[in-house]
This record gives C-alpha cells, structure tokens and sequence, in this order.
C-alpha cells in the first residue's frame, strides 16, 4: 500500500476523534473532565454542586486559566450560588480570543459577586467555538478581598509563541 493511501485510511479511521475540538480549565480547579460530555450543559456533564475541590474565589478578582484546542474561541464567565444553581450571573462581558496555535490564556482578575462574599458557588467557563459550546465548572467559595496574587506569572500567562489575543466584547 503507498504511502499516501496509509496516511488517508489512518486519517479515515482517526478523524471522529478530532472532530469535537475542546477546552481544559486549569485554574481553578475544575469540578470534573470528560472530552465525551464536554458538550453537556452547565458543567460539562458533570453536577453543578458536586465539590471535590473548593477554591476561595476572591471577590475583587481571581484568575482563571484555560488551554484550547481551537485557535478563535469566545469565552463567558459565569456564576451561580450553590444554593441556587440553575441561577447563572455573567461575571464579565464575552471574551474573543484568537491565537495562531493552541492557546493558553489566563484572564490575572475575574471579578466575583462581592454580595455573595462568604457563600459557596460555582464557576462556570463556557467555550463557544466553530463547532460548539463546551462547558466546564469549578466548586468555589466567594470570599473578600483580592484581586488574588498568588499565582505566579508563569502560572497565569497568555501564550506567546504563537501570541495569544484576548478581546472583552
């Protein structure tokens, strides 16, 4: 067999595992990673209230880091108390970024509710790209003070080779 028919059957056989591209949610913690539910609202298949790590999300600003498979993509930043979690609040505006590669980005302050200071909640990160919405979450705790500084800076970056750009819409 040449060399080009082996390369189209492994392509052929390969390719519905490429087809959904996907998001990684790296600070803060996330809930819960499944590539198959990605796709399942509001936390990628996962349940909102679930708590397996619980982050102190200051309420003046904390950062939120995130790795894509797609090189334009725009992100919402989203919240809901745990007491009411089908109640989302958008934290900020929309997020366009675009990169020529697979970026990181890292938004240093995502403010929090601060009437919700001292009360547990859920961070929900939504990834719309050109082949659809992706959800992820995080279990927080909305607590005073911030922005947060402990996360370094090669800890909260934006990539730069290739250079990733962030537009607030």
């Amino acid at each position: 067999m040449r060399f080009h028919q082996l390369s189209f059957l492994l392509l052929t056989f390969f390719s519905p595992y490429f087809a959904f591209a996907h998001f990684f949610l790296k600070i803060p913690a996330y809930i819960g990673y499944d590539d198959t539910l990605q796709a399942t609202a509001p936390c990628g298949g996962f349940s909102a209230t679930a708590r397996p790590v619980v982050t102190n999300f200051t309420v003046n600003g904390f950062p939120v880091g995130i790795t894509s498979t797609h090189n334009g993509v725009t992100y919402e930043f989203r919240a809901a108390l745990l007491s009411a979690p089908t109640t989302w609040v958008s934290l900020t505006p929309t997020c366009q970024v675009t990169s020529g590669g697979y970026p990181y980005f890292c938004e240093p302050q995502i403010p929090g509710v601060a009437a919700w200071a001292g009360q547990d909640a859920i961070l929900q990160v939504i990834q719309h790209a050109s082949d659809g919405t992706l959800y992820q979450c995080a279990a927080i705790k909305f607590v005073t003070g911030g922005p947060y500084t402990g996360y370094t800076t090669t800890q909260c970056r934006n990539s730069t080779s290739p250079a990733t750009n962030a537009v607030w819409v």
